[in-house]
């Protein structure tokens, strides 16, 4: 048994940890009534002869391997075991470094800075901690892309959010620094699907043709065709290319979080695709290679040396964020409407689909690890196939039926 003083809602409680008869770890919280100001001493007084009156020492260590936490518990603060726990995350080398950059984020933009002045220890902390700071991140989270900075986070953000703070108490609790995982009753707002929204083949033919001569145009083109995933189009190399057999096989990435991270790897086994280079797509190529050429006899010594197709004149790659925020430019500059760049994906398995492709065919060109994925996202793409649908219903009262039969 255990015990130590948690402060809640303006008086001090005594929270007790003990085994019940059947060596079931239980929590019990006693109020003891005092206010916070001038207590603090009589408080710790009134749990050390709550804990004496069971026979049990304040301070007692818990050596027992099968007791639970041992004393650590009552002594590193939450925030502190936070970077202890990401300094172990990296050394592992388990993760993605994109990956590791993710939790990072959420644990140094929103997790961190709320519960650094709160001076709460882990072993402190329970569901109730946890709800308030959903709630508050709900209300009005450190979200830098809004403009309204009282503006709060998306159910999506919200949920990585969690995701991380479950990853971090199951640490915890491996490490017998806790009894229980307070992450498992905290609520979230659900996330609400997101309509996959795309161009029509008309809209893309508009697209291309407008922006012809931008700086994008061969990012967005090759897109379009084989619909790729930003970090995918970003990824593509020069041995990716095989102007022999005339393919390309996607297994490059470039991925941004905090950093820009280069991967000689995909999303999935699956993302990781053999395709047939089209003369349309090679002319692409050829036409970045002569580029390339001419940015290395521009910049001489100074051209960014690496072996991406797609990059700037002084041969620095086109980041992923970079042809966001381009492409979103193009289209307001332009008057097109508004899609996001991964919609470029939508709109190439609206394409595959109008043209009477099956879900398996469209399945393998765009790397979807299964085809319930490539179901789920796409089941409503083909608007004519369900105009025709109701067509065929509207008829049924036209049907002649001869009562003398």
């Amino acid at each position: 048994m255990t015990g130590y003083i948690k402060e809640r809602y303006g008086t001090y409680y005594l929270v007790i940890r003990y085994k019940d008869e059947d060596g079931k770890r239980k929590t019990k919280w006693i109020s003891t009534g005092l206010p916070l100001k001038n207590n603090r001493k009589t408080a710790e007084k009134l749990l050390r002869d709550t804990l004496a009156e069971y026979g049990e020492s304040y301070e007692k260590d818990i050596k027992d391997d099968d007791a639970g936490p041992d004393s650590k518990m009552l002594s590193i603060s939450f925030t502190d075991y936070i970077g202890l726990w990401l300094e172990n995350m990296k050394k592992q080398d388990v993760l993605q470094p994109n990956t590791i950059q993710f939790y990072e984020s959420m644990c140094k933009n929103h997790i961190i800075p709320y519960f650094k002045d709160r001076n709460l220890l882990l072993a402190d902390i329970d569901s109730s901690d946890l709800q308030e700071f959903i709630n508050y991140e709900k209300a009005s989270g450190n979200n830098s892309l809004a403009k309204n900075k009282k503006e709060g986070l998306s159910p999506s953000s919200l949920k990585h959010i969690r995701t991380t703070l479950t990853l971090i108490f199951s640490q915890a609790r491996k490490e017998r620094l806790i009894f229980d995982n307070p992450t498992e009753f905290l609520v979230i707002p659900k996330i609400q699907k997101r309509d996959v929204d795309f161009y029509t083949e008309s809209e893309i033919s508009e697209l291309l043709e407008k922006i012809k001569d931008e700086e994008i145009y061969p990012v967005i083109y090759t897109t379009l065709f084989y619909g790729l995933r930003r970090s995918e189009v970003c990824g593509l190399k020069w041995d990716s290319v095989n102007t022999v057999n005339k393919t390309v096989t996607i297994k490059h990435t470039v991925v941004r979080f905090s950093d820009v991270i280069e991967k000689d790897t995909t999303k999935t086994e699956s993302s990781h695709r053999t395709l047939p280079l089209s003369p349309e797509i090679e002319e692409i190529f050829i036409r970045q290679k002569e580029k390339e050429a001419q940015g290395r006899k521009k910049y001489g010594k100074h051209y960014v040396k690496n072996g991406y197709i797609f990059k700037r004149e002084s041969g620095e790659m086109f980041t992923p964020d970079y042809v966001t925020r381009k492409f979103s430019q193009l289209l307001k500059k332009y008057g097109l409407r508004h899609i996001r760049f991964h919609d470029l994906r939508h709109s190439c398995a609206s394409l595959l689909v109008s043209k009477g492709y099956q879900l398996k065919d469209i399945q393998e060109w765009l790397g979807h690890s299964d085809i319930q994925t490539t179901a789920n996202i796409y089941a409503h793409l083909d608007q004519s196939r369900k105009l025709n649908i109701m067509s065929a219903m509207q008829n049924i009262n036209k049907t002649e039926v001869n009562t003398n039969a």
